[in-house]
């Protein structure tokens, strides 16, 4: 047995891990572009009101997106895999490139398949849809941060 080859538990903590991390800031963006909106339709929006509305999505909204998350971060791991033979790359950019564009596509179909309005607000505009992309990649970036071999392999 090869001591620098992940172990299969040490592989589904790192996805716990980078799920949770990814749903946590997911959460987050999510929150900031809603008091964005909030705070340009009143005058302002308190400090406490604003942590409040971070801690309050945080328990409430980053479930639904842990949930969404999961088979988008699971399905990017495994094309990732089957990906970096035949392309020369990083594996921690292919890993964030191939999430980023999972994420973008699931979004795509959430807010066509969603009821109006839309599921995720943050997902309404570009920005958003990018900044959740990015966020959803933080957590390919930890797996494959979490998992890389001791040799290095493919950077």
């Amino acid at each position: 047995m090869n001591i620098s080859q992940p172990t299969f538990i040490r592989k589904v903590l790192a996805y716990i891990i980078g799920l949770i991390i990814a749903a946590a800031l997911c959460s987050v963006v999510q929150s900031q572009f809603n008091l964005m909106a909030i705070a340009s339709l009143v005058e302002q929006v308190s400090l406490s009101d604003w942590l409040y509305t971070v801690w309050f999505d945080l328990q409430s909204f980053a479930p639904i997106m842990l949930v969404i998350l999961a088979p988008v971060l699971l399905l990017s791991l495994i094309a990732c895999r089957l990906l970096r033979l035949l392309i020369t790359i990083n594996v921690l950019w292919l890993a964030v490139m191939i999430t980023v564009v999972a994420l973008l596509l699931a979004l795509s179909l959430i807010n066509t398949l969603a009821p109006m309005p839309t599921l995720i607000a943050a997902s309404r505009g570009v920005a958003g849809s990018l900044a959740l992309a990015l966020s959803a990649a933080a957590g390919a970036a930890i797996y494959v941060s979490l998992t890389r071999n001791s040799e290095a392999k493919n950077g």
